[in-house]
């Protein structure tokens, strides 16, 4: 029945009652014949007791009477105006999800879990906190979902720490469940502002052996950098996540500040590091190949520095790479929009201007020639030849001993001796200047690579393709006779002294897994 209008004693309010109480008396028929149910019912939870049926709501877990002889009407009110928990605007809504099985599934907006998103977003993109109260963002969160209740800068910090925390906890639960040992790895970087960080990484793997890598501090180093400062830091980080009886191996860079440093961390955490810590202290590989190459590096600067003027001068103006490129075309070598100019500090960036510099020697001279510029001479684009032989090796073993999603700890031996097997062939040369080269990087060398770390080179004895024959291969190479037996057997005595740490280890924990037990041998980097 319709009204035109609304009676003298009518209002709209009670021709809405009036309409609730026929439409939920409609449900309840609906609900004795075919046991359908209003939707109200998805937000409470039906319940008997004494009295007769309760309905409890599910937000706020308020009781109101589950009787429906006088319809639901109760319950939605008490949701759109009672209840503060429950989102009246909030309306189910489907969505189409192509990789999904079940492609429909309902969304509905939770404030709480949009405002976890967004704090992960933050940290990850490292955008500032004040991001969300610039107005482009406001509007173009509004048009996602205005429900969202955009919080300010004080908020949304508060909401990466909390992430932080609850992620911080996670990790922890993790290392604190580990039965691997962890390597780890510290970094000293100093900011534009001057002002000295300290970084921890650990390094370990799972029991189905999947390597991780975990930043787990990162802090201001006050000045002085003095290795009491340094071991501090380190020390109170493995105390702080319960690492000090993990550790397998902490490698740094190579200085005496250093060394000092594990001297102290070794006698501290002697009573749980493997071999009372005698072989915990690995030195930096990369570093090491960075300073032979620096010196090496130092004995032909000159030339080193007449080729990257030209490569500076051709690459200066647009002009000028236009009549470059001209003469690469007449000499049908490919064109170049730019030069590769390198950054002095970075022997890596060095290499790659020598590399394309070389490739386009003659089309340097003829530019040079034609313009009237200065040109390396024969004997400086010689050199530059030769230090790049010794470039491209020390290259393609530091991105090995760079990798972070790889074991390589067994990959250390085979990459040192391919080092030092160049060195020496290339000492034998006659050229002066390669003697030089390989006389200056092979004193780093036997400075920081004469007596190999005994828990690399086990390291490499299990890795099935080396084995302990590989070892016995360079050490008598490398060693007199009666030196390389003594070695030999001091790496047998490590590898069974190890194996029955292990052994023991073992028989005080004998529910672990076969997994688990292999798996203790890792986390080395």
């Amino acid at each position: 029945m319709s009204h035109s209008k609304v009676g003298e004693n009518e209002t709209v309010e009670d021709l809405r009652n009036e309409d609730d109480r026929n439409e939920d008396t409609a449900e309840n028929i609906c609900d004795n014949s075919s046991r359908k149910r209003s939707w109200v019912w998805n937000h409470f939870i039906e319940e008997k007791n004494s009295e007769g049926s309760i309905a409890k709501c599910k937000y706020c877990k308020k009781v109101l009477s589950g009787s429906t002889k006088g319809g639901t009407s109760h319950l939605k009110r008490h949701l759109e105006n009672v209840c503060k928990k429950y989102q009246k605007n909030s309306t189910n809504q489907l969505l189409l999800l192509p990789s999904s099985k079940d492609p429909i599934k309902c969304f509905k907006f939770n404030q709480e879990e949009s405002r976890k998103i967004l704090a992960k977003f933050i940290i990850c993109a490292e955008l500032p906190f004040r991001i969300v109260e610039h107005t482009v963002f406001l509007d173009f969160m509004r048009s996602l979902q205005p429900l969202f209740k955009i919080m300010g800068r004080k908020t949304v910090k508060h909401d990466c720490m909390a992430l932080y925390q609850e992620e911080r906890k996670k990790l922890h639960d993790v290392f604190k469940n580990l039965s691997s040992r962890v390597s780890f790895t510290t970094d000293i970087w100093t900011s534009n502002q001057k002002i000295g960080y300290i970084s921890v990484t650990a390094h370990y793997i799972d029991s189905d052996f999947t390597l991780h890598k975990k930043i787990i501090s990162f802090k201001k180093l006050p000045y002085p950098h003095t290795s009491f400062a340094i071991e501090d830091a380190v020390k109170k980080c493995l105390v702080e996540w319960e690492l000090d009886y993990k550790i397998c191996a902490i490698t740094l860079d190579n200085c005496s500040t250093n060394d000092a440093v594990m001297r102290r961390l070794r006698d501290h955490f002697c009573y749980s590091m493997l071999f009372s810590g005698e072989y915990s202290h690995i030195r930096c590989c990369a570093h090491i190949l960075n300073i032979m190459v620096q010196d090496g590096m130092k004995i032909i600067h000159e030339a080193i520095e007449c080729i990257r003027e030209i490569v500076r001068y051709v690459s200066a103006s647009p002009s000028r790479m236009q009549a470059f490129n001209e003469i690469l075309q007449h000499m049908r070598l490919p064109a170049r929009k730019g030069l590769t100019l390198d950054v002095p500090t970075r022997w890596n960036s060095t290499y790659e201007m020598l590399h394309d510099a070389l490739g386009y020697k003659d089309a340097f001279i003829r530019y040079a020639t034609e313009h009237s510029c200065v040109c390396p001479t024969n004997d400086e684009w010689k050199k530059a030849s030769i230090i790049l032989k010794f470039l491209e090796a020390f290259l393609d073993a530091t991105k090995v001993f760079s990798g972070c999603k790889y074991p390589t700890s067994n990959l250390y031996l085979k990459e040192v001796w391919g080092i030092r097997a160049l060195l020496m062939d290339e000492s034998i040369d006659t050229d002066e200047t390669v003697k030089q080269l390989t006389n200056e990087m092979l004193k780093k060398f036997n400075k920081y690579w004469s007596q190999c770390n005994n828990l690399l080179v086990i390291a490499s004895i299990l890795d099935p393709r080396s084995k302990l024959i590989f070892v016995e291969f360079c050490y008598q190479k490398a060693f007199e006779l009666e030196e390389c037996k003594k070695k030999i057997d001091d790496i047998r005595a490590c590898l069974f002294q190890l194996y029955h740490e292990y052994v023991d280890a073992t028989r005080m924990h004998p529910s672990m897994s076969s997994s688990e037990r292999t798996s203790n041998f890792g986390g080395q980097e």
